[in-house]
């Protein structure tokens, strides 16, 4: 993620990066749920923020590393939890399959769509990839 921006998980809930150093190896993070703020925390790497709602825990995300570049600050979680509330509706967004000209099986079970919109994980990493082989290549070679 990059610091500035945030990612909506199931049930509404939202994290935002509103921070981050990567000299320090510190994010500032804040969870909400439908725009309302729930919690925040300045978490390193390799620490955890956890988010429990009536001893129940809800999500676990682990600072893995932050990327400081001429762009900005990206931040990688993981590994990330994500638990559904079971005081909250269940996550109802079926994408299902385009329609066949020819036959329209009904048999075939919705398909729920968990990942956020506009992102693209194998996009994000095929970049994170690039740079690390540029590194090896140009930094491993000294």
């Amino acid at each position: 993620m990059r610091s500035g921006n945030c990612y909506t998980f199931l049930q509404g809930y939202q994290i935002y990066v509103k921070g981050a150093n990567s000299e320090d190896s510190r994010v500032w993070i804040e969870l909400r749920r439908n725009e309302v703020f729930l919690e925040d925390a300045i978490v390193g790497v390799g620490d955890t923020f956890v988010y429990s709602n009536n001893s129940t825990e809800i999500l676990n995300l682990t600072v893995e590393t932050i990327y400081g570049g001429a762009n900005g600050v990206l931040v990688k979680f993981s590994p990330v939890y994500q638990y559904l509330d079971p005081k909250l509706p269940m996550p109802q967004t079926p994408v299902n399959p385009p329609a066949s000209s020819s036959d329209n099986n009904s048999s075939i079970p919705p398909v729920f769509e968990n990942q956020a919109e506009g992102f693209d994980l194998p996009i994000f990493l095929l970049s994170i990839g690039a740079v690390f082989f540029d590194y090896w290549r140009f930094c491993g070679s000294i």
